[in-house]
């Protein structure tokens, strides 16, 4: 990246060759308008300030312009004006002393009126543009226009954070009553599963009672078919008769298997094995 350093010698012209410059432009210049001066009417004791004069307004005025322009404040103008002015009175100074001299021309009546009004006029235009123009705004002022800015953002965001704030509660209290009635949704839930579970759970101990009376009937029935199977083969056994399975089941109504299911615990004797076919 090249560097936006002066090199030197450009440093050199800017501070050494351009103020040297200027210094000898003005020494050169003092004779013709020294000469001028006193081809007006002015003495040999103040006939030197007419040098100073046209050379400070130059410089004053051209300056006044610059600073104007790049500040943009108003006045540029009259600034840029009074500079070209102070330039023109220069160069007609030097020229009419030299032409004078020459004895090119002879003084006037309005020369010597056009060369006393320089004076009063440079003050006149030195004294205007020096003058603080109305838009250009004290330090108070801008301390004021600053705070008033300063009051009236804060203002504004006062406003837009209690807007947000209000928005932000509104929504929060949206929420809050949603999650209430979801609360409430899921309690209602509960109390239902819970009654459902209730009555799924009667309904199981029903059914579970009703298997286990079953069970119990059952055993019951079970018991009372062996307490007669053992009755009745007692009771043909005291006959003295040889007793047989199908004479037991015959004198019950059963069949054989439901006999060999249903039968006492007891050893079965041989005198009860059923009868070969």
């Amino acid at each position: 990246m090249p560097s936006s350093a002066l090199p030197w010698y450009l440093k050199g012209i800017l501070y050494v060759a351009l103020p040297a410059a200027c210094l000898a432009a003005l020494y050169l210049s003092i004779p013709g308008e020294v000469a001028l001066a006193k081809t007006a009417g002015w003495s040999e004791h103040y006939a030197p300030a007419m040098p100073v004069c046209l050379s400070v307004y130059a410089l004053s005025a051209g300056a006044i312009a610059t600073y104007r322009r790049k500040m943009r404040l108003p006045g540029q103008m009259t600034a840029l004006l009074g500079s070209l002015m102070a330039l023109i009175l220069a160069m007609s100074a030097q020229s009419i002393s030299h032409l004078i001299e020459q004895s090119y021309m002879t003084t006037s009546a309005l020369l010597v009126v056009a060369v006393s009004c320089v004076p009063p006029l440079t003050i006149a235009h030195l004294v205007h543009m020096a003058e603080t123009p109305s838009q250009v705004k004290t330090a108070d002022e801008e301390k004021a226009e600053l705070r008033g800015m300063i009051d009236y953002l804060s203002e504004e965001l006062t406003t837009s954070l209690a807007s947000q704030s209000l928005t932000l509660v509104s929504r929060a209290s949206a929420v809050v009553r949603e999650l209430e009635s979801l609360t409430k949704v899921t309690e209602e839930a509960s109390e239902k599963v819970e009654k459902e579970s209730e009555s799924v759970e009667d309904i199981l101990t029903g059914e579970e009672k009703a298997q286990h009376d079953e069970e119990s009937k059952t055993r019951r029935k079970h018991l009372a078919l062996a307490r007669s199977i053992q009755e009745t083969r007692e009771s043909l056994e005291a006959r003295g008769t040889t007793v047989t399975v199908a004479d037991v089941c015959k004198a019950l109504g059963i069949s054989q298997a439901t006999y060999y299911r249903y039968k006492p615990s007891e050893k079965v004797t041989a005198s009860t094995l059923p009868l070969p076919a």
